[in-house]
């Protein structure tokens, strides 16, 4: 996908993503929006591939003016976005909530290419608690489930982006996890950008389901009753 020349060593150089092809017209437009605009913001149901294209692109991108990929995810379970008490490293603490982003990136470049790429440091995770102080320069930034954010975090989040950074923002508007629901950013903020030049935003639909066609059908039943 990617012809921008290449300024990293060649361990980084190499082809990753495995014949990864858009399978809708709105997953290519994701694509272009993403190797035309500095930030993306995408929302849209589940299975409409968001994360699996966002992580695609990303990963062609790597090893051209992009050292790292960084990932970032809302830790809803946790107040206040700390990492607590929970057992381990900083790492272990986090396996469990980026398990979206290991399962598709092993399935873009093979089993393992997840712990390999995070060994040699090429994709790394950012617990949001230290995103505060940091400038983040020549970086791929996904940020997955935008929608459990507050808009403090978010804000915090978006003005890291330093020199030669992309930010891809992520979420689902029928996923909200927040107790208050309304305090979600993610639907302001998509009408906030829409229509602004520097920023791309697409909105994926149930038509756009690449997963079980059954998904679109239990969405439409479920609001369909209020859930």
């Amino acid at each position: 996908m990617s012809k921008q020349k290449n300024r990293l060593p060649a361990y980084q150089q190499e082809q990753l993503v495995r014949d990864f092809k858009p399978k809708t017209d709105k997953q290519k437009e994701l694509i272009d929006l993403i190797d035309s605009k500095e930030v993306t913001i995408v929302k849209g149901p589940s299975g409409s591939g968001k994360t699996y294209c966002a992580l695609a692109k990303a990963l062609d991108l790597l090893g051209t003016y992009y050292k790292q990929i960084i990932l970032v995810k809302s830790l809803t379970t946790v107040p206040e976005e700390e990492l607590g008490s929970l057992p381990g490293t900083v790492e272990r603490k986090l396996d469990p909530y980026i398990m979206s982003y290991t399962w598709n990136i092993d399935k873009l470049c093979g089993e393992g290419s997840a712990k390999s790429l995070m060994d040699k440091k090429l994709i790394n995770v950012l617990p949001i608690a230290f995103a505060r102080g940091i400038s983040i320069d020549n970086s791929i930034v996904i940020i997955d489930e935008v929608q459990n954010l507050s808009y403090h975090t978010f804000k915090t989040l978006v003005t890291r982006i330093g020199d030669r950074s992309k930010y891809i923002l992520l979420g689902d508007v029928e996923q909200i996890d927040r107790r208050k629901k309304e305090e979600s950013p993610l639907e302001r903020i998509f009408e906030i950008f829409e229509a602004d030049d520097n920023v791309g935003t697409l909105e994926f639909t149930d038509a756009d389901c690449v997963r079980n066609p059954i998904i679109p059908k239990i969405l439409s039943k479920l609001r369909e009753n209020g859930i």
